[in-house]
């Protein structure tokens, strides 16, 4: 830091400790402290209406735990697969989906 800046720095932090040494206290009474109690308590008992989709969260999560076990699964036969075959995984699926040669001859 420079010391320009470290100057600039100290003389704000000055300026603003006087600043909080010159603000008086604030008084509260007890009216205020009641009725900030008060509206803490309403607005805590207060319970927002259910929404519409509320029973979709717990589905959305127990398909999504089934989702990873079936992806987790598959990738385990592969890894097997892969173990036991010599050839490449993606050749016997090439073979059912092969559409023909990218550049058909001229």
């Amino acid at each position: 830091m420079t010391v320009h800046r470290k100057r600039a720095l100290e003389q704000i932090e000055a300026v603003l400790a006087q600043a909080h040494r010159a603000r008086g206290e604030v008084a509260v009474g007890e009216q205020w402290a009641q009725d900030v109690m008060r509206t803490i308590r309403r607005e805590a008992a207060q319970h927002p209406a259910p929404s519409l989709l509320s029973w979709a969260e717990p589905l959305v999560w127990r398909v999504a735990t089934g989702a990873a076990l079936v992806a987790l699964f598959f990738a385990g036969s592969v890894a097997v697969y892969t173990r036991q075959h010599p050839a490449p995984v993606a050749a016997a699926w090439l073979e059912e989906f092969d559409a023909g040669s990218s550049f058909p001859d001229k």
